[in-house]
Order: C-alpha cells, then sequence, then structure tokens
C-alpha cells in the first residue's frame, strides 16, 4: 500500500522516494495519516504485491461482503475483491476511529456509495476504483469526490467507439493525434469523465456525451454537465491512464 505524503493537488505529482513500491514508484505509507479540510488524500496498491494479506484483510470484512466474494467463480477475482475491500476498509479507519469492520455504508443521490456517517460534521468522502492489479482509493472532507484509472488494453474499433461516446470535438482532438499516442488520448479521456461522474453520482452511461474533458495528460480542464469543479490527472505505472475529480459544493 503506498500513499503520498503531500495531498494531490490540480497537477501535482509526487516524484518516487526511496523505499517506494518498485510496482507505483510511490513512497509507502507512514504510520499515521492526518487529513486537513482542504486536502485529499489519494491511495494507490499494486493487488499482487498483497495477495499474501488477502486471509488477514478478508478478517475486515463483515458477511455482506464476505459472501459478495465468495461468488467470484475466479481466486484471483475473488483475492482482489478481499484485498480492496480490506484495504479501503483499513484505510477508512483511519480517519474516522472505528473498527475496519464497524464501519458502515450507504447509497447516496442517484446510488452512489457513501461512508454512513452520524454526525455531519465528520463526513468523510472517498471513492475508489481499479483496474486489474492495481487499486486507487481518494479521501477528502472537502467535497464529493471521483477517481477512475484504467489499465490500457487494445481498442480495434477506437474511432467508432469514440464517436458513440465521446463529443464530436474530443474524437476530432484524438484522431488528430499522432496513431501511436490515440489509445493512451482515448484512455485520458474516459477516465476523465468517469472520475467526474462518479464525483457526481450520474452514471457514466446516461452522461458520458455531456461532459467535455481534454486528452492531452498535461491537460485538466472539464466542461458541459458539471462547471464546479477541477479534474486531474496522475502518474502511475505505464499503460495505465488515471485521473481525479473533485466536485465543488457551493
Amino acid at each position: 500500500m503506498t500513499f503520498p505524503d503531500a495531498p494531490l493537488r490540480s497537477k501535482a505529482h509526487r516524484p518516487a522516494a526511496e523505499g517506494a513500491s518498485s510496482a507505483l514508484q510511490w513512497p509507502i505509507a507512514p504510520e499515521t495519516v492526518r487529513l486537513e479540510p482542504s486536502q485529499i488524500h489519494l491511495w494507490a496498491a499494486g493487488l499482487n504485491e498483497l495477495v499474501d494479506l488477502a486471509p488477514e484483510l478478508g478478517a475486515l470484512l463483515p458477511l455482506a461482503e464476505q459472501s459478495r466474494a465468495e461468488k467470484f467463480r475466479s481466486m484471483e477475482d475473488r483475492l482482489r475483491f478481499v484485498i480492496r475491500h480490506g484495504l479501503l476498509r483499513q484505510i477508512l479507519s483511519h480517519y474516522l476511529d472505528q473498527l475496519p469492520r464497524a464501519i458502515e455504508f450507504q447509497h447516496g443521490a442517484f446510488g452512489k456509495p457513501e461512508v454512513r456517517c452520524e454526525d455531519v460534521g465528520t463526513r468523510i468522502f472517498s471513492n475508489t476504483s481499479h483496474s486489474a492489479e492495481i487499486a486507487v482509493c481518494a479521501i477528502t472532507t472537502a467535497c464529493p469526490i471521483g477517481v477512475d484509472v484504467e489499465r490500457l488494453s487494445d481498442i480495434p474499433e477506437i474511432e467508432a467507439i469514440a464517436r458513440r461516446f465521446f463529443l464530436p470535438r474530443e474524437t476530432q482532438t484524438m484522431m488528430a493525434l499522432p496513431p501511436d499516442s490515440r489509445l493512451q488520448g482515448f484512455y485520458n479521456c474516459w477516465t476523465r469523465k468517469e472520475a467526474v461522474m462518479k464525483a457526481t453520482g450520474e452514471g457514466i452511461a446516461e452522461c458520458l456525451s455531456k461532459v467535455e474533458v481534454t486528452l492531452a495528460p498535461e491537460e485538466s480542464e472539464i466542461g458541459g454537465l458539471t462547471k464546479n469543479g477541477n479534474c486531474s490527472p496522475f502518474l502511475l505505472p505505464r499503460a495505465t491512464s488515471a485521473a481525479l475529480h473533485i466536485e465543488i459544493q457551493h
């Protein structure tokens, strides 16, 4: 489990430090964490590196989540589910001062999962994403947040799919990229849109074409459905695209 000891802000990325995870190249998590009101903490994990901890993390899950894990036919998928959900509870316990297994979740607007907090003053916003062996989790007390990560894989009909789900200008921008950059551009667009949708809680299927985002790694502007937030890419291993969106409330 790895953790950048400075909050992720806009396009900032903390470089690898001595002792960083070989898979993620992020610093190892500190023993204790403190979340300031204006901060975002971004956690990432290489799931393949944590397989030996699956029994310990599985013990943190309530019976309902353990039952969900048992429904996976693939052992790999089952282990990754257990690791992801156990890590989320372990991470949240640092901020909520609760036992991991005692943390409860509820569904907010549009069915988005939320941490149940009886005291509004202690409300915490979180969001998770995973793709293959990479998992990420964003935590803040400031406002709703969304995060998405995708492992890149070839898309044979990339232009047709882009025209179906992206706005015309996004597709034009992607197709204007050099051929060997279009796949990265596609995933940059997709992860940024999904991060926005996960922050607002609205469904990606219904709203994918209503949010306009940029495709270049150094750009992070958004428009369309939401104009109250900031969407920023962040760095993970090669062949991965990732984005974080905060939805500022007025």
